[in-house]
């Protein structure tokens, strides 16, 4: 598709290279695909490690397509005119969402047949008094008709901003904007209800004798943090190659102080969440950070809180780091990191015990998702505009002064 230039544009687009883009496309998810191929053949030595390995990735990438869901439905209940030249690439990234889903079939393969990843799906677990007194919400029908309507919700939600801002592109007509807006109230309710059992479900199940009343707060602004991390490089990616010459600093400033925001709010959760078990000392709540707080978990721990929150606090806290493309870039793909390395640690200890350890097979599995999911990403950005084109509100968000 040829992208064009608005009329308020000051500075020359340049066009995206397209048969290179899909070629590379492709080669991205060849490889995606030759990687898990290797994983799967590696899953029948080691298959609670692998499954572990699988659920570590897909999360990391479900929170990246969530998080940018997230942001397109904040813009519009917002009314944010400020970022519709860079609202695409979040519809973009938000519009993945069925990969995600195909992605999670291992994981409802397990829950079935494995027993791998959740101890409750076990049989012999049937009569645990501890399960059974959550069995109203930990059953296997209600566990899947749950994740049925988290991603039915997701992917629906997501098509239809991205395909009606991609039909706003054709007929211009302002009144699309105005039934999204309409539309994003009652869908980001329902989207934080699904963000919220989803992290209880996917990531607290894997230990159903443990809970927190912080959980879904805390995965949640991680995940926000995260996607709004790949947000911030891919819009840098493109405006550093002059594709997208209509963002400029007052974009990127802006979306560097909501990094800078994320990053306090994440400090919030993680510590009120430690503090608040610290303080019960309740050997039910406890076990959790006693588990993480042994040998080389324990330093991974000290750098998660150290990386996630001191380093990007402030590094951002300047204000030049915000407006510098490449400084804000280098904060961006530093919390993409540490996002990797927190759900890491989360998930992870159930499998190395006694040590950090990374595997081939994680490696194998991050790497298929990752090239897959690029492979894709790169697809869908050359299957629209670059920028909502006929956008009501295009040239507020051009003219934008922070």
């Amino acid at each position: 598709m040829v992208h064009n230039q608005s009329p308020s544009d000051t500075r020359a687009a340049v066009p995206v290279p397209a048969a290179k883009w899909k070629t590379l496309a492709a080669c991205l998810q060849g490889a995606g695909i030759l990687f898990l191929a290797a994983s799967f053949a590696g899953s029948w030595w080691h298959a609670r490690e692998f499954l572990h390995g699988w659920l570590f990735s897909f999360f990391f990438f479900f929170s990246l397509c969530s998080g940018a869901l997230f942001w397109v439905l904040l813009h519009y209940v917002t009314n944010a005119g400020w970022g519709v030249v860079v609202r695409r690439q979040a519809e973009n990234v938000a519009s993945l969402f069925p990969w995600v889903a195909l992605l999670f079939l291992p994981i409802g393969w397990d829950v079935f047949w494995g027993h791998h990843l959740y101890e409750w799906t076990s049989p012999a677990l049937a009569h645990d008094p501890a399960l059974l007194a959550k069995s109203a919400y930990l059953n296997l029908p209600f566990f899947c008709l749950r994740a049925i309507f988290f991603f039915a919700f997701w992917i629906l939600a997501a098509h239809f901003f991205w395909n009606s801002s991609r039909l706003q592109d054709g007929d211009g007509d302002p009144w699309r904007t105005v039934r999204m807006q309409k539309a994003s109230y009652g869908l980001l309710v329902v989207y934080g209800a699904c963000m919220t059992f989803a992290a209880i479900d996917w990531l607290m199940g894997l230990d159903f004798r443990w809970g927190s009343t912080l959980w879904g707060g805390y995965v949640f602004v991680g995940a926000a943090g995260a996607s709004l991390s790949l947000w911030i490089l891919i819009i840098v990616w493109l405006r550093e190659r002059h594709h997208l010459p209509q963002v400029n600093e007052e974009h990127l400033h802006l979306m560097g102080k909501l990094l800078f925001a994320f990053t306090a709010l994440w400090g919030y959760f993680a510590f009120s969440q430690y503090m608040l078990i610290w303080y019960a000392n309740i050997p039910e709540e406890t076990y959790f950070f006693i588990r993480r707080n042994f040998g080389s978990w324990n330093w991974l721990a000290i750098g998660l809180v150290l990386g996630r929150f001191f380093v990007p606090f402030l590094f951002l806290l300047p204000q030049a780091t915000k407006r510098n493309p490449r400084m804000l870039a280098l904060a961006a793909g530093w919390v993409l990191g540490m996002q990797a390395v927190e759900l890491y640690w989360l998930i992870l200890p159930r499998v190395f015990e006694k040590a950090v350890a990374i595997g081939w097979l994680e490696i194998a599995v991050w790497a298929g998702m990752g090239s897959l999911m690029a492979g894709a990403f790169l697809r869908r950005l050359l299957s629209c505009e670059l920028y909502p084109l006929r956008d009501p509100r295009l040239r507020e968000s051009v003219e934008v002064i922070s």
